[in-house]
């Protein structure tokens, strides 16, 4: 994916050197951060904390805000509970880390206390694409007409293996309803996308391939037309780790949604139940379920 380059209208952390007065009349400089909209960029945003909101309704009206100032795009939204940040400043300290959101299939594995390692091996990457190649062929049968692109779709928003695409969504309140999922607090992504064109809509010159869930996936399958689900990833997609997987080199905003006095959601607008989120009668799921316990079984 081709990054964002340029200025946007959107809330950042800026650095401002203040002069003040000691005592003894000693004179100096104090840096305070504040809270910014013109000249925003896609580095300034992802190094920030996220733009506090503490209302749904106020989280709507601050999205539309940058919405409306930032026209060239369309506007996408994922909800997470952690703001996951790279570690560059380890080793560059001139650096500040950002926000960072790459698909599964190029997240490093874990390592024995459950954190993540610094970096995934490239050997590790093509091996996953050929388990994901092993279970399009289990699950594809003697179909053939189906893109590789669709299968991956399918296999991201279930869970089934990793892959090379990320879930995005077109609702906002499905977004903020994962975000608070697990917790008093989280954060929504806002992300500028070529407006899409087909179910499956390629942009060559950007480098993007975004999917919408609802145009190909058949009735049965209820989790993705519920949240309202889109995928995005480089294109072409290869077995490779490169900054074009970096799905954050499009965020034009970040929120960090604030719901610890339990007054985020009201009457008007209230979460996406948990049932609905994710069905337990997705007859989709279930085949998939059945195919994936297949695939490890020939493994």
């Amino acid at each position: 994916m081709q990054p964002i380059v340029g200025y946007l209208y959107s809330p950042f952390q800026k650095k401002v050197q203040k002069f003040g007065i000691g005592t003894g009349f000693d004179f100096n400089f104090k840096t305070e951060i504040k809270w910014e909209r013109t000249d925003a960029t896609v580095s300034r945003i992802r190094r920030g904390e996220g733009y506090p909101v503490s209302t749904f309704k106020q989280l709507v009206e601050e999205v539309a805000i940058v919405t409306i100032n930032n026209k060239n795009y369309e506007m996408f939204y994922r909800g997470q509970t952690n703001d996951y940040k790279n570690n560059n400043a380890d080793y560059f300290k001139n650096n500040e880390p950002k926000t960072t959101i790459y698909p599964t299939i190029c997240r490093p594995e874990k390592k024995s206390d459950g954190t993540s390692k610094y970096s995934i091996k490239k050997k590790n990457i093509i091996e996953r694409y050929d388990n994901l190649t092993k279970m399009i062929n289990i699950v594809r049968g003697s179909d053939s007409t189906l893109l590789n692109e669709y299968y991956y779709a399918l296999f991201q928003h279930y869970d089934i293996l990793p892959t090379p695409l990320i879930d995005i969504t077109q609702s906002l309140r499905v977004a903020a309803t994962f975000a608070l999922e697990k917790s008093t607090k989280g954060y929504v992504y806002v992300f500028g996308m070529p407006y899409p064109n087909q179910s499956i809509s390629y942009f060559l010159d950007l480098g993007i391939v975004l999917i919408k869930l609802q145009n190909i996936m058949e009735i049965e399958a209820k989790k993705p037309r519920y949240q309202e689900g889109f995928l995005v990833g480089k294109f072409p997609i290869r077995p490779t780790k490169t900054n074009g997987d970096e799905l954050a080199n499009r965020m034009v905003a970040k929120f960090l949604v604030d719901n610890t006095d339990n007054k985020f959601w009201d009457e008007d607008f209230k979460p996406i139940p948990k049932e609905v989120l994710h069905p337990k009668n997705d007859e989709v799921e279930r085949r998939l379920l059945k195919h994936k316990e297949q695939f490890y079984k020939t493994r």
